[in-house]
């Protein structure tokens, strides 16, 4: 079915094993689709080749154009999608196994067709407390990767109030439990996990806890939930059926019966009583579900319906006190989202230009209240004998962060350097000083908290292809620096009066080797808005512009997965 965007119902069928095929260029610049490995800003820029678009971290399966229309699948089902590929110059999209209803939402602008899109989807979704959006989050993943027990959590926490982080929610990751799916305490190095949490509590943390919806076949309480149909069954009658993710073999937990919905919120709860306040949510993805023809589901989910009916069940036990990485459709869910991992390298391949272009396209998706993921990246935990982070990159990555709606640490800055340490630690301050216009942006939101350069300029059609320029919320421009060396960059900025962050002077529209100094990233402030300026202004005088040089790693603490305990404890 080749078609002309202008021809398009409003609501139409596409019958199995059919293309839907428009040429790119018909849209202008195209946004949406989610999660790709290498992040094209716009897509028709990249190559996106996905035969099997199912939900793999956050996604959604909706594109949007500058032509002021917003295309939306509305399937659970598996889709095969191709944007440019081979240099086609189409977005051309498929489903083998079923028939899709696609809809189409029009506007004079792309923000008046994506608004009305997401109304149809229950965006916006209630925001956090205000402390949340202020706070720095710390999680253990990368600082203590599978290597974590009670003392190392405290001495954590300790560590972090040393330092002056304005932290409060802090997240024990992989490994608490003795084996996964067994969601209870490993007793050797948790003795007392109610006493850790009430320890955390006095020290005014909010303690999460890492959960995934996997049982791995040598969990002490497997058989079990095998033989009472907890998990999700073999259609051979043999048992649960297995799947292989990164912690092993697995059984998946059947959230689509009452048996198993209610084994999973009893755990949880009994997490809660123990003294967790809140949930790091982690699988959901359709390529770690056993395969599906083995699987005999109370109710099958289709290929994308699992990750929001974890969501939905964790979100009942705690509203907003829960972040995962995987979504497809759940934009209206008290949720916060999460980018997933990312390499600790520059590049739009899963590296520090990505979280900048993914943040985008997911904020248009309506993911808006976003976690960058972990400030420098998850350093050596995908393979042990990568290089450390430079200096450079720890702050830079920083910079990037502290701009975004919440800010997450996991990897301790004060590994690097004074130098290093205190211009992080500095930016957490920052990150603090926005928390009255995070809160006001996101309690009434009609635009998306993160959002590109063009959303409230739409008319201004130099702005769409900038993949380097994001804004939170209306007032405030972030320019970061994706390179490394860099300490000048040309920024182009919507039309209006723009003052620098740093000086409170106001600059022209287009600049020209703007000063960058690392650290230093240029930050713009709408002069509608001073009470926003001086917030900043007061910020940044503490943060010592160009202290951090490039090339150099002044870190030694090894995150790689293959430690010994014993060594490094």
């Amino acid at each position: 079915m080749k078609s002309h965007l202008c021809d398009l119902a409003d609501s139409f069928t596409l019958p199995a094993g059919e293309w839907l095929e428009i040429e790119l260029a018909e849209g202008g610049h195209w946004f949406g689709h989610g999660f790709h490995p290498v992040q094209p800003w716009p897509l028709e820029r990249g190559v996106i080749e996905n035969p099997n678009f199912a939900v793999n971290n956050i996604q959604c399966p909706a594109w949007m154009c500058s032509a002021g229309v917003v295309l939306f699948a509305d399937t659970l089902a598996p889709l095969e999608v191709g944007i440019n590929g081979g240099g086609n110059g189409k977005l051309q999209i498929r489903c083998v196994s079923d028939t899709v209803t696609f809809q189409v939402f029009r506007g004079k602008t792309l923000p008046a067709a994506q608004r009305d899109w997401l109304r149809s989807r229950g965006w916006p979704n209630r925001p956090p407390t205000s402390r949340h959006f202020g706070d720095c989050f710390f999680c253990t993943w990368t600082q203590y990767p599978r290597c974590i027990t009670q003392s190392r959590i405290l001495d954590m926490a300790r560590q972090i109030r040393t330092h002056g982080y304005p932290c409060h929610t802090l997240i024990i990751d992989d490994r608490w439990e003795r084996c996964f799916g067994e969601l209870e305490f490993n007793a050797h190095d948790f003795p007392a996990p109610r006493a850790m949490f009430q320890e955390l509590k006095r020290l005014d943390f909010e303690p999460w806890l890492w959960i995934t919806p996997f049982v791995n076949i040598e969990a002490a309480n497997f058989a079990d939930l095998e033989r009472r149909g907890i998990l999700v069954a073999d259609r051979s009658g043999g048992g649960a059926a297995r799947l292989k993710w990164w912690g092993g073999t697995a059984g998946l937990v059947d959230l689509t019966s009452p048996q198993g919905r209610d084994w999973y919120r009893g755990k949880l709860q009994a997490l809660l009583d123990l003294g967790a306040a809140g949930f790091k949510i982690d699988g959901g993805d359709h390529k770690y579900h056993p395969p599906a023809e083995r699987c005999a589901w109370h109710r099958p989910p289709g290929a994308s319906g699992y990750s929001d009916l974890l969501l939905a069940l964790v979100e009942e036990r705690v509203p907003n006190r829960c972040e995962t990485r995987t979504a497809w459709c759940s934009q209206g869910r008290s949720v916060l989202w999460r980018e997933g991992g990312k390499d600790s390298h520059w590049g739009l391949d899963n590296g520090l230009k990505a979280v900048v272009t993914l943040g985008m396209h997911v904020g248009l998706l309506g993911y808006d209240l976003l976690i960058p993921d972990m400030a420098p990246g998850r350093v050596q935990t995908m393979k042990a004998d990568d290089p450390l982070p430079t200096d450079e990159l720890m702050v830079r990555w920083t910079e990037v962060s502290s701009f975004f709606p919440f800010l997450q640490f996991s990897y301790f800055p004060w590994n690097y350097a004074s130098s290093t340490a205190q211009a992080v630690a500095t930016y957490a301050q920052v990150h603090k000083a926005l928390e009255p216009y995070l809160v006001e942006h996101a309690a009434m939101r009609s635009a998306p908290l993160l959002r590109p350069l063009w959303y409230d300029y739409p008319e201004e059609k130099a702005l769409y292809p900038i993949a380097d320029t994001f804004m939170l919320g209306p007032d405030l421009i972030v320019a970061p620096v994706l390179d490394p060396g860099v300490t000048a960059r040309d920024v182009v900025l919507p039309p209006g009066v723009w003052r620098d962050a740093w000086s409170g002077q106001p600059v022209a529209r287009r600049l020209e080797s703007w000063p960058a100094p690392c650290p230093g990233i240029p930050l713009f402030v709408h002069d509608r808005n001073p009470a926003l300026l001086d917030v900043l202004m007061a910020a940044l005088a503490l943060v010592r512009r160009g202290s951090v040089d490039s090339g150099l790693t002044t870190a030694t603490w090894q995150a790689g997965l293959d430690r010994d305990l014993k060594v490094t404890g």
